[in-house]
């Protein structure tokens, strides 16, 4: 699974690690994602957040996370509902791509 160039995703990893939890990656330089991370089913728990390098590591990552992405028009309330921390407009607006075309495949 390829990142796209610049933006946000997010959606349900259903393995590895962070399986039954929602992640969110905002691409914060050319090569670095933070990625965020809680329990799907208590978004009121702690955030963990990390930092990845694009690269090998965090593709090999994603393919053991197996995200169910979700789709890039409802980004936004998944934002709100499982990143309460987070302003969901103001992350899009200073992170991500508008449109579909900017989604991972």
């Amino acid at each position: 699974m390829a990142l796209p160039e610049a933006g946000v995703v997010g959606g349900r990893a259903s393995g590895g690690e962070v399986a039954g939890r929602a992640v969110l990656f905002v691409k914060i330089a050319p090569s670095m994602w933070e990625v965020h991370d809680v329990p799907w089913d208590a978004p009121d728990a702690e955030c963990t957040d990390s930092y990845w390098d694009e690269g090998e590591t965090l593709h090999f990552a994603l393919e053991q996370w197996a995200v169910d992405w979700v789709p890039f028009a409802d980004l936004e309330s998944f934002i709100a509902e499982h990143f309460h921390e987070l302003n969901p407009s103001d992350v899009l607006r200073r992170f991500g791509e508008a449109g579909d075309d900017a989604y991972p495949s």
